[in-house]
């Protein structure tokens, strides 16, 4: 089920988030229980993580160990992927926890001059020459609306359309266990860590175990 909340933080949590200083290239690691040792956040985008955990999470959710969370830094062409398989893949090698996270979160910062949309892409697509194609009525199309949060299966496949401008966003996932692909952590910690996904070693296994993933076929 995709889930849309708009206006999510209080606008001056949101003017802050833009000028918030780290480093854009790593991906963020926020344990669960590290932001109960402090009196204050340790800054606006760990404070957006813990909102983000209590909007979703209300009661609490104690097998929750911590987040993931890291600033789009993607080409203004990416290609349709599905999170569980990008996240948890290295080499080739499948590195899903047992107890894999059900969703992913994205936090939109700023909207670009146009395009943009994130498409979900709920039914197998036809592949032809061109590539996946998608029906439009088994697609939702979502706009990157500044202060807007959104959720979906972390296993759907979805990509963002081209856009001309500065698109901005923070995705997040909860994890019970994160994949040892990214380091050793635990959740009275914060960390950075590389992105695996980025690695170029990564890149052809990635495509076609995602290629593989769209069409339904075991991974």
């Amino acid at each position: 089920m995709i889930r849309i909340t708009d206006n999510f933080l209080d606008d001056v949590s949101f003017e802050s988030m833009g000028k918030v200083s780290m480093v854009y290239s790593k991906v963020h690691w926020i344990g669960r229980c590290a932001g109960f040792r402090r009196t204050v956040p340790l800054n606006r985008f760990n404070d957006l993580v813990f909102k983000v955990f209590r909007h979703a999470w209300p009661g609490g959710d104690d097998s929750i160990s911590g987040a993931t969370a890291w600033w789009n830094i993607r080409p203004t062409d990416p290609k349709p992927h599905s999170d569980l398989v990008s996240y948890c893949t290295s080499d080739g090698v499948d590195y899903t926890p047992n107890n894999p996270p059900s969703k992913t979160f994205i936090y939109y910062l700023r909207a670009p001059h146009s395009g943009g949309r994130l498409n979900i892409y709920t039914k197998p697509p036809i592949d032809n020459q061109d590539g996946f194609v998608w029906a439009d009525q088994e697609t939702d199309s979502i706009a990157p609306i500044p202060n807007r949060l959104i959720s979906f299966p972390i296993e759907t496949i979805h990509a963002v359309q081209p856009y001309e401008g500065n698109r901005v966003s923070i995705g997040m996932i909860f994890w019970n266990t994160l994949p040892s692909i990214y380091g050793e952590t635990n959740s009275y910690i914060d960390a950075s860590y590389d992105r695996p996904w980025e690695k170029n070693e990564n890149q052809d296994s990635n495509r076609k175990l995602t290629e593989n993933h769209i069409m339904g076929e075991s991974i």
